[in-house]
């Protein structure tokens, strides 16, 4: 039970790997690394008590890294760590629409949803 946990965990932190590198990608073209790394890292300042293992999320100018989390998520629940990712994703929106109304927000829907929904599928099989 723990490998087939462990395994989904870690294509959960693939898959949300992956969705982070594509909104830093436009993000950070819309507004910069700096204020976009302040942004993620105010986030999970914000929602840390909440999602602990969101503290394992590694942020710089060059982007954003999961591999700490990928050795420290393996007694996490996969719907633990799915709504942990959930909550930030949400958390992060809602700071972009602080920064600059729905712009932001309207340049991500349709790279976050797809992603949003598979992770969904991950964790009820």
């Amino acid at each position: 039970m723990r490998k087939k946990k462990t395994t989904a965990n870690l294509d959960l932190i693939d898959l949300y790997s992956r969705l982070l590198n594509e909104i830093w990608g436009k993000v950070s073209e819309l507004i910069g690394e700096s204020l976009l790394a302040f942004l993620i890292l105010l986030t999970i300042d914000r929602i840390s008590d909440k999602f602990p293992i969101l503290r394992e999320i590694r942020v710089s100018e060059a982007g954003i890294s999961l591999e700490t989390m990928r050795s420290q998520c393996q007694d996490a629940s996969p719907e633990d760590l799915h709504r942990s990712f959930q909550g930030f994703v949400k958390s992060l929106f809602n700071s972009f629409t602080a920064l600059a109304a729905n712009v932001i927000n309207r340049e991500l829907l349709s790279t976050v949803l797809p992603k949003l929904r598979e992770a969904e599928k991950m964790i009820s099989r």
